[in-house]
């Protein structure tokens, strides 16, 4: 069937269903999913409903071919992408996650479908998060208790040294006090992470002014990153922000993350860390951007692993706690990085009310 006798068709159907105070394009004019139909003969858009221009950030401005392809598509074709039938995707557009299901309808038309699930795939992430969370939370106690074990034998060996302290060698003292001291050492590290993870268990989030606590958390680290070397700028203090937080945790939650950026600017020429805030619907999004070493595709998969790191002090419980923290203020944290290049960590945290700040750049 050709455009002409789609168009024809369309037109008789809208005359036909006018009597019941309705047509199909009125539809899909007003349906919650965005509809997208593409002619790729004649590389154009034949039809576009209201929703598709929302999801797209196109509104005030005209959605072409082109553009469409690339949002999508990274400028592969509709042809190439459908060859195994009906296909499913999601893409990165900005700060937005795109759903979208293409379905060919003619030998070189094709009806997208797309819906903007940027929420949904944060709720998600945040379930997730606190289900990950509550897991290691086990762990960790069974960790506690197994710590009795150790305990009891560095008792038993010094109740050995009290009693032989006459008879044994100095070389074999000083073996046992030295184990006892390794052992000692390694438990002391493990209590100290196992604290800073169980120290926020009681979030008490409510409204402060987003401006107001990154100006008294700067006026905190700046200082401290100026005697490394380390530039902290900050394009504008967004004052009148409110935002959904518990200060105390976010701080501590900024802290690791800057820790972590202060640790990949090491050696690096102009060390810089950069902060912004955006907006997006109900989330004020808080971005921290860093020139640092970067990290490899493995060590971005591997982030968010307990006790996994690649630093030789590290105990890789950072990002973990940070996590927790923001999962339980109901925010949540997304980290992109370019071996050589730097890194960029987003943070989304609920909004109380609307802020005027400026949607997040296109990616």
């Amino acid at each position: 069937m050709s455009s002409q006798d789609l168009s024809k068709t369309e037109y008789q159907t809208n005359e036909m269903n006018t009597d019941f105070g309705w047509s199909f394009q009125n539809v899909l004019n007003n349906i919650d999913i965005g509809i997208i139909i593409v002619d790729t003969e004649h590389t154009r858009i034949d039809f576009c409903n209201p929703v598709s221009l929302e999801i797209l950030q196109k509104r005030n401005r005209e959605l072409t071919y082109a553009a469409l392809t690339q949002v999508l598509l990274h400028g592969t074709s509709f042809d190439s992408i459908v060859q195994l039938g009906h296909s499913t995707h999601t893409v990165q557009h900005g700060s937005k996650l795109h759903g979208f299901s293409i379905y060919p309808i003619s030998t070189c038309h094709y009806c997208i479908l797309i819906r903007d699930i940027t929420e949904k795939s944060r709720l998600e992430s945040i379930a997730q998060a606190v289900n990950t969370m509550d897991n290691i939370g086990f762990i960790f106690s069974g960790i506690r208790h197994e710590i009795g074990n150790p305990l009891n034998s560095i008792k038993m060996t010094i109740s050995v040294l009290r009693k032989n302290l006459r008879t044994f060698s100095k070389d074999v003292i000083r073996a046992y006090i030295e184990r006892t001291a390794d052992e000692v050492t390694r438990m002391e590290y493990l209590l100290k992470s196992l604290k800073n993870f169980s120290m926020f268990e009681k979030i008490d989030a409510g409204e402060h002014d987003l401006g107001v606590f990154l100006e008294r958390y700067l006026e905190l680290v700046k200082r401290d990153f100026e005697r490394k070397g380390i530039e902290v700028e900050m394009t504008s203090i967004p004052y009148g922000v409110k935002v959904s937080i518990d200060p105390r945790a976010l701080q501590q939650a900024l802290l690791n993350i800057f820790a972590n950026a202060a640790d990949a600017l090491a050696g690096r020429s102009r060390p810089s860390i950069h902060l912004q805030v955006q907006s997006n619907g109900s989330l004020a999004w808080l971005k921290i951007e860093d020139n640092g070493c970067g990290m490899t595709e493995i060590q971005q998969r591997q982030l968010f692993q307990p006790f996994s790191t690649t630093k030789d002090k590290g105990n890789g419980l950072g990002l973990v706690i940070t996590q927790k923290l923001l999962a339980k203020m109901n925010a949540s944290i997304e980290i992109r990085s370019t071996e050589a290049i730097g890194t960029v960590v987003r943070i989304a945290l609920p909004l109380v009310t609307a802020a005027d700040l400026p949607e997040p750049a296109e990616q």
